[in-house]
Formats: C-alpha cells, sequence, structure tokens
C-alpha cells in the first residue's frame, strides 16, 4: 500500500508545472483521523456497513501520511484467519509494543466467505499472545469447525490471562461439545456478555451437561440466535439448553428467530414453543429483545414466550421484524397485513396490564423494523421513496397504537423505524436503568446511615 500511495499535488490530478494545490498541514490531518477514530463504536465494527468505520479506512487510503495516523486505530479489531495471522500478530506486538494497548477486539474465523473451516489457529492464539493483549475485551469466534484438537487442554488456562474480555461471540460455528463450550466459558473471568448464533453440536444428553455450562457461565448479557427447521423441537433443544444453563446469571436477552428461507407461517408449529424458549427461570430478567427474521413465522409465539416471564425485574421489551434487503417494501407491506388480520397484539397489549409488569419503563414496550445486510441504511432508502416510506411509517404506527390501546394508554409503547431509531431507543433505556440503579444505590447507602445512627452505642454518658 505505501508503495503504491502518493502526496502533494500529483494526487489530486495537477501537473508539476501547475502551482501547488494548499495542503493542510500534517499535524490538522492527525487530528481529524484521531477525531474519527474517536467517534468508532467498537460495538458496530462486526457489523456490515458501519460508516464511521469506513471513513476511517477510506482515511488510510488517502496517501502515506494518511495511512501512517489511521494505522493504529484501525488495529483496534483484529481479524485472525490462519496461523500465520497469529504469527503475523504476534511479530508486531514485538516490533511494536505501542499495538499491545491498541488492541481491542479479536476476531478468529476460518477462510471467511461464511463457509466453515477448521481454526486450528484458536490454540495457537491462546498459547502464543497470552498475556500481550492487556485491553482485548471481546473475542469472536466465526465461521468455523471448531474441533476438539483446535484447543489442548493447556490453552484453555491461558485464556484466563484476558481478564478484560467481557464479551464472547460464536457465530456460524460447530462447536464440539458441551463439555469444550464450559472450558471455554469458564475460562475467560471477566465474561459478562454471550452472543451465540448459527451453531451446532450441542446436544446436551444430561442435566450433567446444562450444571457444566451453568456453571461457567456467568452472562449476565445473552444474545441467542434460534435457526433453522422450526417445525419440530429438535431445532429447539440446543437454544432451550443455553436458556435453562444461563437463566440464573441473565439480565438482557436477545432472541433471533430465523427460520429457512422454505418455510411459510403456515409450517411453523405453535405448540414448540410452549416446551422449548422457556423464560421461567430468568428470575434476573430486566431486557427481553425479540428479533423475527422473515417470513415472521414466530410471531404468533411472542404471548407464549411473555406469559413465562416472572416479570419481577422486567422492564423493557422490544419486537423487531427483520426486513430483507432487496424486498424491504413487500416485507413491511406483508407484516402490516399479518399484524392487523390476527390478535397476537391485542393478547399482548392484555398480558402487559398484569400486576407483575407494572414496572414497565417508560416506552419501554418498543415494536419496529430493521434491515440485517445495511443497519445504517435510511428508512427510505430502504423502502423507496420518501414520501412511500413516510407512508408506511405512519401505517405501522398508527396500527401499533390501535392494537395495543392499553400500553399506548400507559405511556410505554415506542415504535422506531430502522436501526438508527432502534440504537437511540436501546440507549435511552439503558440510560435510564443506570440512573435507577444508581438512585437506589444512594437510597440504599442513606437507609444504611440511617439504621447505623439508631443502632449506635450511647456514648453520652
Amino acid at each position: 500500500m505505501e508503495e503504491g500511495a502518493s502526496t502533494g499535488s500529483t494526487m489530486l490530478g495537477g501537473s508539476s508545472q501547475d502551482p501547488p494545490t494548499p495542503r493542510l498541514p500534517t499535524e490538522i490531518c492527525g487530528r481529524i483521523i484521531d477525531h474519527l477514530a474517536v467517534g468508532v463504536d467498537l460495538n458496530y465494527t462486526f457489523e456490515a456497513g458501519y460508516p464511521d468505520l469506513q471513513a476511517l479506512q477510506s482515511c488510510a487510503l488517502v496517501c502515506r501520511d494518511w495511512y501512517f495516523h489511521a494505522w493504529y486505530p484501525l488495529r483496534r479489531h483484529v481479524n485472525l484467519h490462519d496461523r500465520n495471522d497469529v504469527l503475523s500478530l504476534s511479530r508486531t506486538l514485538r516490533e511494536r509494543p505501542r499495538v499491545r494497548g491498541v488492541v481491542q477486539q479479536v476476531a478468529i474465523t476460518g477462510h471467511g466467505s461464511g463457509q466453515r473451516s477448521p481454526i486450528q489457529h484458536l490454540g495457537t492464539f491462546a498459547a502464543m499472545l497470552s498475556g500481550k493483549l492487556p485491553e482485548l475485551s471481546r473475542i469472536n469466534i466465526e465461521d468455523a469447525e471448531w474441533t476438539v484438537d483446535s484447543m489442548r487442554m493447556e490453552c484453555f488456562g491461558y485464556l484466563s490471562a484476558f481478564r478484560l474480555v467481557h464479551t464472547l461471540d460464536i457465530t456460524n460455528v460447530t462447536v464440539p461439545s458441551i463439555a469444550q463450550l464450559a472450558r471455554l466459558l469458564s475460562a475467560l473471568p471477566g465474561l459478562r456478555n454471550l452472543w451465540f448464533s448459527t451453531c451446532d453440536g450441542l446436544r446436551p444428553r444430561s442435566k450433567t451437561s446444562l450444571v457444566q455450562i451453568s456453571q461457567a457461565s456467568r452472562v449476565h448479557h445473552l444474545e441467542l440466535g434460534v435457526d433453522g427447521d422450526l417445525k419440530s423441537s429438535s431445532a429447539l433443544s440446543r437454544s432451550q439448553a443455553l436458556l435453562y444453563a444461563s437463566a440464573a446469571s441473565v439480565e438482557v436477552l436477545g432472541l433471533y428467530i430465523i427460520p429457512d428461507s422454505s418455510m411459510g407461517s403456515d409450517t411453523a408449529d405453535s405448540t414448540v414453543v410452549e416446551r422449548h424458549l422457556n423464560l421461567s427461570h430468568h428470575e434476573s430478567l430486566r431486557t427481553l429483545r425479540i428479533y423475527l427474521y422473515h417470513p415472521f413465522v414466530a410471531w404468533s409465539w411472542i404471548p407464549h414466550i411473555v406469559s413465562r416471564i416472572p416479570a419481577k425485574h422486567l422492564t423493557t421489551m422490544s419486537v423487531v421484524l427483520i426486513v430483507r434487503q432487496n424486498h424491504a417494501a413487500n416485507d413491511l407491506d406483508g407484516a402490516v397485513t399479518m399484524v392487523e388480520e390476527d390478535g397476537t397484539l391485542l393478547q399482548l397489549d392484555d398480558m402487559l396490564q398484569a400486576e407483575c409488569f407494572t414496572d414497565i419503563t417508560p416506552g419501554g414496550i418498543c415494536l419496529g423494523f430493521d434491515n440485517p445486510d445495511n443497519e445504517w441504511t435510511l428508512p427510505e432508502e430502504l423502502i423507496g421513496t420518501e414520501s412511500s416510506s413516510r407512508e408506511r411509517r405512519n401505517r405501522w404506527d398508527e396500527l401499533i397504537r390501535r392494537k395495543m390501546p392499553r400500553c399506548n394508554g400507559r405511556g410505554i409503547l415506542t415504535t422506531t423505524h430502522g436501526f438508527a431509531e432502534l440504537d437511540k431507543w436501546r440507549c435511552n433505556m439503558d440510560e435510564i436503568h443506570e440512573a435507577t440503579q444508581h438512585q437506589k444505590a444512594i437510597i440504599g447507602v442513606e437507609v444504611q446511615r440511617e439504621d447505623d445512627a439508631e443502632h449506635a452505642p450511647d456514648t453520652s454518658g
């Protein structure tokens, strides 16, 4: 890249005879790049089309100076596709010690293209980089055939050095066994968030298997993909295994229900959810997020899922319909017809009036739609013209409020259109939760002080 980059006026198309093109000082350019880098939210670097990351990557292609300014910020997220990538990163850490404090996310993947391939370098990563990435906070394992020999037993011990890793994302992976997954979870002492989607291999055969994961799991935030053939209970058994195992600790749960493309709304077995996707043991659950992918075959399951929640701490819930990039208008029109014709929302509206749901946050029940292919696409770009987008959004809002009049009257109902609005709603709910917890902590301290004063020994005499 460096050899092919050019600088000066010729980069902008001028000849050597033209007056030199005015240029910003290098220090100013560096500050601009630093400003962009600060704006990159690492929670979204795995998402396609993230504009802030694309802007930073574009800066690296402008010229040699800009490339070196952007080099360190772009190393906060590192992809490791094979053993050579691990060796290269290890060599970089030796030659440039500053990078040790830069890398915050690592993705360990197969050879890409969404196809699963062996990840023998998983063990190499653990052994060679243990203790060398002090700021690492997230590990992704993607598109992989994770076999038993990918990680020797001693390699799990090396992972304990990554004490700041709080998020583990396992997507499109063949997992060797429940025991291997339990070892991985227990090896990361700071783990709090687990994303698990489109994975095979988890087939617990006894209560011992569930206990292994339960003892290893300390996750507070679980994002779980429920995918494939939803016509039978076998497709949901591994999802239910993780739900049971993590029930004691999970506070935020995301369910991504992704049916086979061949399934229609009439082929999903609604009785399956009564035996699976059971949240009756989730005593600490405060936030439930349900994502229904087209063709939304699990729409009618929502009341069944919600009815099992203990609801002692539930304050927010969202149901998001995931439309397809190239069929968004048709998918949304079909969803509106579906919601209009069935009684799911009327049933949900009635259910949420129970006493156990009285602590729902204002605006805490959200129904919206989104697009997974490029989440930063604006609704008018996704659906069509600005006028047709506005018309469909208004129709969606009116329908949701009409179908859920009691929630709307309580001021707990919100509608969103696209990722930006949904993300803003989530951030607002998180801020409200944090403020509430802070206020409870203050009250707790004051009550303790009063109690201590009341029971303090009398020293006046």
